[in-house]
């Protein structure tokens, strides 16, 4: 077993990058999204298949905060602010402005082959519906909440390094896990803009203090990852189940207690033991937002265009061809996303600045 490495060369940052976004490209490659199974043995099988993947957006977070530590401290607000729009921002309105363009070429079929209206029905109204299902329920919502979540800090930046600062921004992420059986106010994750801070700062605070963190972790035997893990996803899995009849429109809430839990388990546990050496030779680095960015049009997009001509059809019954259809579609979006992405950053600087960093 490896020991963890101390100095700050943030390569198990590429690794988790990796991990991360593979599974949550098979998370958003499922069609149980909105289903609802009536039998216990359906409603178990939906919610497995969710959840196993489901630490990764919280662990984007985490890893974000970790390495915008360094770049605190070394740039100012507006400094920071300049590069994040370059490298973040305006790859991110590119795919955005390229997924709106998709939706009105898709209508516009529709429109030759059958004549369907909704194109030409309350055009201004569509179309800034549009650019909201876009930017807050689409994949797209991650960046506009992590600018928000930057922007807070960046306000609040003498207070990064107070412990209570913390515990401030801690309950308001359990203010949005209460709120799942409260609903008071509106319970999606992609719309939760103060519910993901936390795990931005925490990052922070890792990077601050690595060498205290990499001696934590190397105490934590295996068998009580193990546990932990195993522990925090039956309860995830629990709560999911439970919320089905409670929240049926939303029982896979990322900010789910038990979920936190699981996805801070995960994280610690993929930094003590993802040391992959071949995961380097994927280039996730270069790739990992590009893949991103692109595979939500994937999934929109390339999909259909697939699995209709076969007759392969999104309501299917059977709880087990739909987990089936999730992996094969997964090995259809993430490899295509992947080259492309890996094609993108190859590419001259005037067409790779399209990908980001």
């Amino acid at each position: 077993m490896q020991e963890l490495k101390k100095n700050k060369d943030y390569s198990f940052i590429d690794n988790l990058r990796f991990i991360s976004m593979f599974g949550i490209v098979m998370e958003h490659s499922t069609l149980f999204w909105g289903r609802n199974f009536e039998t216990l043995n359906e409603q178990i099988v939906q919610t497995v298949s969710i959840q196993i993947f489901k630490f990764g957006t919280i662990l984007f977070f985490i890893l974000s905060g970790f390495l915008i530590g360094d770049k605190f401290t070394n740039y100012s607000s507006g400094e920071y602010i300049k590069r994040r729009f370059s490298n973040t921002i305006k790859p991110w309105l590119f795919w955005c402005s390229a997924m709106l363009i998709l939706t009105y070429v898709s209508w516009y079929v529709k429109y030759i082959k059958s004549d369907n209206m909704e194109l030409l029905i309350n055009p201004v109204s569509k179309f800034f519906e549009n650019i909201i299902h876009i930017t807050t329920d689409t994949s797209y919502w991650f960046i506009l909440n992590f600018m928000v979540c930057i922007a807070t800090l960046l306000v609040f930046r003498k207070y990064l390094f107070s412990n209570i600062f913390g515990g401030i921004l801690a309950i308001f992420s359990f203010c949005y896990s209460a709120n799942l059986y409260l609903e008071i106010f509106p319970t999606e994750h992609t719309i939760a803009m103060f519910g993901f801070i936390f795990y931005l700062w925490l990052g922070f605070k890792l990077n601050q203090n690595f060498e205290r963190f990499c001696n934590w972790v190397e105490n934590i035997k295996f068998w009580h990852f193990a546990v932990a893990i195993a522990f925090t996803f039956f309860l995830s899995c629990i709560e999911s189940v439970n919320l089905m009849h409670i929240l049926p429109n939303d029982p896979f809430n990322t900010l789910r207690i038990s979920n936190i839990l699981y996805s801070l388990v995960m994280f610690v546990f993929l930094f003590r033991y993802a040391n992959f050496s071949f995961i380097e030779k994927f280039k996730p680095r270069e790739t990992t937002f590009g893949i991103y960015l692109i595979h939500q049009l994937l999934v929109f997009y390339l999909l259909p265009l697939i699995f209709q001509p076969l007759q392969i059809h999104d309501n299917q019954k059977s709880v087990y061809v739909l987990v089936v259809l999730q992996v094969v579609r997964f090995l259809i979006v993430y490899p295509t996303a992947y080259f492309l992405a890996r094609l993108i950053a190859l590419a001259p600087k005037k067409i790779s600045w399209i990908i980001g960093q």
